[in-house]
């Protein structure tokens, strides 16, 4: 293992530990507070998706432009390219496993939230009964 591993991976095991703990003090916080978390990783997760999707789309559109280019300087007279979907099976399959190792921190973060939540319930579903027992 490299030194920059043995660096980088407990660095991130205790960022992602300091949002674990933010998310539950949003959870216990308010209601909706904690979700904040969550989507802004699953905002994250949809850009990277986005980003996956777009390069294979932004690379045939640079080899169709080099061929046309190169064609022209010979004489040839540029072949149109049929319109078509540019992204392939390999592509779609590599972007929609990015996708769910992103939506990794997402999920844990949900549980997080739920586990808070029933949590919160629980205690005030006792507060009630002891109020009742009075």
């Amino acid at each position: 293992m490299s030194i920059d591993l043995i660096v980088v991976v407990p660095v991130m095991a205790l960022l992602f530990a300091g949002v674990v703990v933010l998310e539950v003090f949003l959870a216990k916080r308010g209601k909706k507070q904690g979700l904040v978390l969550p989507f802004i990783f699953l905002g994250i997760s949809v850009a990277v998706l986005a980003i996956m999707l777009t390069i294979p789309i932004a690379q045939s559109f640079e080899v169709n432009r080099v061929q046309n280019f190169m064609s022209a300087e010979e004489g040839v007279r540029p072949q149109v390219s049929e319109p078509g979907f540019p992204i392939g099976l390999d592509d779609f399959v590599q972007a929609l496993f990015w996708f769910l190792l992103c939506n990794i921190p997402a999920a844990i973060l949900l549980a997080v939230y739920a586990l808070c939540r029933a949590w919160a319930r629980r205690q005030r579903g006792l507060e009630r009964m002891r109020v009742q027992d009075l």
